[in-house]
């Protein structure tokens, strides 16, 4: 009997087990995955779903990785996992439209020179190149169009969705993106009319964030004074519309309604406007330039205002300024913006550290009239206004009331036309669309955006801060698809021990103050030594005292005192951090599997007691 008993039970677990396989065989080709992370990490966005989920046209992404060197870093490894797993997320969701091939790109192979001729970029894993050359990029090719992600960097992390989407987007659409650019400025490098500036040779050249923009598009001048924006445009830039005309108003109304993508920078104070301005002019009794500019007759159909006169102010963004006689003088209405100002979710702005906006505006959002507005830049929440007089004076006061302030926004949803009583046009958007509205101008400017150097005799241009980057990422998600418009930035997947840092820290302090403790006894005692120096008597020019020599003794005793206690604050963080590793080891390996077995046991228990 019981030998019937252990044949059963074998048979039942022979029979469990072949259950088991062929359920896992059956399995195996279907892909399910559930994102447990608390951030989402591994989840695409709505708008990368939709865009996969509508391609029409196939398109492949060539991962090109050298995995097969073998003096690559773990942390690089890990990273290569995780985009190899995020490109067949975007295989699995674009119904076989869309095919993810891998090639590793050993020295002198045919994957290597297929490498170098879509531009992906070498990079050498030590500083004496001895790790070999290592390739770690993404190509996406459909049809004749191709894009490329020269080199992936750890650091870019945040931004991969983003990048793969843009790149699936560009090469699966039918043509390129235009922009329009609109300007009463002669940023297209058109001669100013300032004497000085032409005699400075900087009047011809054209602004750099223009030629940032012709890199990526073709770039088209719209005059301010036209009538018609033309339909090839896709993405118009408006750039200081001051004195513009109702019906250009109008015809850029006309744009965004029919689809059309609109980014423009306005300022209630443009001094760019006033150095371009002609003093013989001036002089003779003409009215100068225009500093002020504003959309509020369009903008305001849709609830959004920029507020005339008035200049935003932030004491915490304030800048120092050249206030003359060798003077400088903060001014919390020249604002130096950092991370805390820009919207770090927006992929578009995520990515921005260091942005200066001289003189900016202020926007009101009155009402959402069918549209939502998203601020991207903004002062801190005790931001405040000021007068354009109070500004350039200097001399600001700080209001009582003060709140968060709105720089620039991005307006999405159905826009409803500025002109219901013109006829013939149209009056309301068929279609969601997207319009960015920027409250300065002189932040695009060279001289505000960039530093020049001299070069063996050429003049190069380079990045001040990131307002280059600013404008030129707004462009990039207006001419992209729909999809990039509003991605968020994924967080990391480094996951810290907060414990460790917390150790780290607490060792740091404790490091701190013993080195201030330190440079405190040393001041001390080199004030006690000058002292004695100078009551010393002429038979002691070269040799110290047997006072100084005891302070010196004392001196050294107390350095090497604290160099000891340093090396036990080190000792006992290396401790505190090596006990917490034992610790988180032990739970792993031991306390799990002992957890794991008590509950079987104890399921067994009761199991017997119940029958």
């Amino acid at each position: 009997m019981n030998q019937m008993k252990k044949m059963t039970g074998l048979a039942g677990v022979l029979l469990l087990l072949a259950i088991l396989i062929a359920f896992n065989a059956v399995l195996r080709p279907m892909r399910a995955r559930v994102d447990v992370t608390e951030d989402k990490l591994y989840t695409l966005s709505d708008g990368t779903r939709q865009l996969l989920g509508e391609l029409d046209r196939d398109v492949t992404l060539k991962f090109y990785f050298s995995k097969s060197n073998d003096r690559l870093p773990v942390p690089m490894k890990n990273f290569a996992a995780r985009v190899r797993d995020l490109l067949k997320e975007y295989e699995s969701r674009s119904s076989g439209y869309l095919v993810v091939e891998e090639f590793d790109p050993k020295p002198d192979s045919d994957e290597e020179e297929w490498a170098q001729r879509y531009g992906l970029q070498s990079q050498s894993l030590d500083m004496f190149g001895m790790g070999g050359g290592l390739y770690f990029g993404i190509v996406a090719v459909s049809g004749n169009r191709e894009a490329a992600i020269p080199l992936l960097a750890q650091s870019a992390e945040p931004r991969l969705e983003y990048l793969l989407t843009r790149m699936v987007s560009e090469v699966s659409s039918e043509k390129a993106a235009k922009v329009g650019i609109m300007s009463a400025l002669p940023v297209n490098g058109s001669m100013p009319q300032n004497p000085y500036m032409m005699q400075q040779g900087g009047g011809a050249r054209k602004w750099a964030v223009i030629s940032e923009i012709e890199r990526q598009y073709t770039v088209e001048e719209v005059d301010m004074s036209t009538t018609n924006i033309v339909d090839d445009i896709d993405t118009l830039v408006v750039i200081h519309p001051a004195d513009i005309s109702e019906d250009t108003l109008y015809a850029i109304d006309q744009f965004v309604l029919r689809g059309g993508r609109l980014l423009a920078f306005t300022d209630p104070m443009c001094i760019t406007a006033l150095e371009n301005a002609n003093p013989q002019q001036m002089q003779m009794g003409m009215p100068p330039p225009q500093q002020a500019s504003d959309l509020n007759r369009l903008t305001s159909a849709w609830g959004i205002e920029m507020v005339s006169g008035q200049l935003a102010a932030d004491e915490s963004a304030a800048s120092l300024l050249d206030a003359g006689g060798g003077r400088a003088q903060r001014n919390s209405a020249w604002l130096s913006l950092r991370e805390t100002n820009v919207n770090g979710e927006d992929i578009a702005t995520g990515s921005l550290n260091e942005m200066m906006m001289p003189f900016a505006g202020a926007f009101t959002v009155a009402s959402s009239n069918g549209v939502e507005a998203t601020e991207l830049v903004f002062t801190e929440d005790d931001g405040f206004t000021v007068s354009a007089m109070s500004a350039r004076s200097g001399r600001i006061e700080i209001p009582a009331l003060r709140k968060r302030v709105p720089l620039a926004l991005r307006v999405t949803g159905a826009f409803k036309t500025a002109f219901p009583e013109r006829e013939g046009g149209m009056k309301e958007s068929t279609k969601p669309g997207v319009v960015i509205l920027v409250s300065d101008v002189d932040m695009l400017a060279d001289r505000i955006a960039t530093d020049s150097m001299n070069f063996m005799g050429q003049s190069i241009v380079q990045p001040r801060n990131d307002n280059l980057t600013f404008a030129v990422n707004m462009v990039e998600q207006l001419s992209g698809s729909e999809a990039l418009i509003g991605l968020r930035s994924r967080n990391s997947f480094d996951r810290p021990f907060d414990r460790v840092i917390a150790l780290e820290k607490e060792a740091a302090f404790k490091w701190q103050a013993e080195e201030q403790r330190l440079n405190g006894q040393l001041q001390a005692t080199q004030a006690k030594l000058s002292q004695m120096q100078r009551t010393r008597d002429d038979g002691q020019q070269t040799f110290l005292s047997p006072e100084q020599e005891a302070e010196v003794k004392k001196f050294r005793e107390e350095v090497f005192q604290t160099q000891q206690s340093l090396k036990e604050v080190r000792k006992s963080l290396r401790r505190d951090i090596e006990m917490l590793g034992v610790r988180l080891k032990a739970m792993n390996i031991v306390a799990i599997p002992v957890l794991v077995a008590l509950f079987g046991l104890g399921r067994g228990l009761w199991m017997k007691k119940t029958r």
